[in-house]
């Protein structure tokens, strides 16, 4: 069955910058995996420091299996020191 998920991801202050381009450049990595049938990052108009990734995964074992990709752990290691909390996941099933 379908995952759709909406993550917020929040920057710290004065971080902003740095998070969106680093997260534009995933979504190019994250659109090649076999499980992505959808990944866009859209930025808050009224939080500049907020920024949410529209996904749809094919099921929920593609979603687990994003997380454990090269690029996303690499990402992960990057962003530690650019998010102001872990990003906050909604799933909702199709």
């Amino acid at each position: 069955m379908p995952l759709l998920v909406f993550a917020t991801i929040t920057a710290r202050p004065g971080a902003e910058a740095d998070l969106k381009n680093a997260s534009r450049e995933l979504v190019t990595d994250v659109r090649t995996e076999a499980a992505c049938q959808l990944y866009e990052l859209y930025e808050s108009t009224e939080h500049p420091e907020r920024f949410i990734m529209h996904e749809l995964w094919d099921d929920e074992a593609g979603l687990q299996a994003h997380s454990q990709m090269p690029h996303m752990t690499a990402f992960g290691a990057k962003a530690k020191e650019w998010l102001a909390k872990p990003a906050e996941l909604t799933k909702v099933t199709v």
